[in-house]
Order: structure tokens, then C-alpha cells, then sequence
């Protein structure tokens, strides 16, 4: 997954759910992490890093994303 799907998933996700899903995301990075599934873990904590930044409107998920 590219940087601008997970960008446009995250928003689609807090867009229909709102703050549930970083709820939700906190809860599965706790329970991956208690199963020893770190990698599973890190995905979803990126998500949550996206999250946190698209409810912040430190990036706007819809324009073009530069990885530096």
C-alpha cells in the first residue's frame, strides 16, 4: 500500500466512523503487541500516526503526499 492509499484510507475511515477508529486502532496495536505480532503492530501504528495527523489538519489526506 502506497502512502497515499493508507492517506486516504485513514480519512475515509475517520470521515465514517470518526474518533472510534483511533480507538479502535489503539485497542489492535495493544492486542497485536500482547501476541508478540509486531510487524501487524507497526501497520496499524502508522495508521493511528495518520490519524492523529489528519484530525490535527497537520496533512490534508486528499493532496499529494511527499515522503522525505
Amino acid at each position: 500500500m502506497s502512502a497515499e492509499e493508507a492517506c486516504r484510507l485513514a480519512a475515509e475511515l475517520n470521515e465514517e466512523f470518526g474518533p472510534v477508529v483511533a480507538h479502535v486502532a489503539r485497542r489492535t496495536i495493544a492486542s497485536l503487541e500482547e501476541d508478540g505480532q509486531e510487524e501487524r503492530a507497526a501497520v496499524w501504528r502508522a495508521l493511528l500516526a495518520i490519524l492523529d495527523d489528519i484530525t490535527a489538519r497537520r496533512i490534508d489526506p486528499y493532496a499529494k503526499i511527499a515522503i522525505h
